[in-house]
């Protein structure tokens, strides 16, 4: 911090800081809306740019999903393609293969 903000500090009441606090965090909120609204603007360009609504940049992950490979009998919502981390309830089975989906 520079010299002038610390006399400042050190030269202000209780009450003249909290409403410093106060001013200071309603810059910070304002900045950050600023801040959001012109990332919005660069990210609506951008998907201009390849002829994509904004919309369907967000979609957009690059990869196609992999199809599951592995079930959790326990929770048939849980699934596993066979890419990344294995979950606990697969790595937990004493035979992994018996979760195998059929093909």
């Amino acid at each position: 911090m520079s010299d002038t903000i610390n006399d400042i500090l050190d030269s202000s009441s209780l009450d003249q800081l909290n409403i410093l606090i106060k001013r200071a965090q309603e810059e910070i909120d304002r900045k950050k809306v600023d801040e959001i609204h012109a990332t919005r603007h660069r990210w609506i360009e951008e998907a201009k740019g390849f002829g994509m609504t904004p919309e369907e940049l967000l979609q957009y992950s690059g990869r196609r999903k992999g199809r599951p490979k592995y079930r959790n009998p326990a929770d048939p919502d849980q699934t596993w393609t066979g890419r990344g981390k294995m979950p606990n309830w697969l790595k937990d089975a004493p035979d992994p293969e018996v979760y195998r989906i059929p093909e």
